[in-house]
């Protein structure tokens, strides 16, 4: 497996780390806002729309 192969895994399993955290988060506050910021600093409300947004946009899916 190759440099550029674990870092994409490595960036979905975060990413699938911070869906686990916000499903949580939001059965126990559902009414609370959750806001996601980038690293260009942009505030982006998190949500179910931003997941499904994201999951259709991933290129790379590895093969477990």
């Amino acid at each position: 497996m190759t440099e550029e192969e674990l870092e994409k895994e490595r960036h979905i399993d975060d990413d699938c780390n911070v869906v686990a955290h916000y499903y949580r988060a939001k059965m126990l506050y559902p009414n609370i806002p959750f806001y996601l910021q980038d690293e260009n600093g942009d505030n982006y409300e998190f949500g179910w729309s931003l997941i499904y947004d994201y999951i259709s946009n991933i290129s790379y899916y590895p093969d477990w």
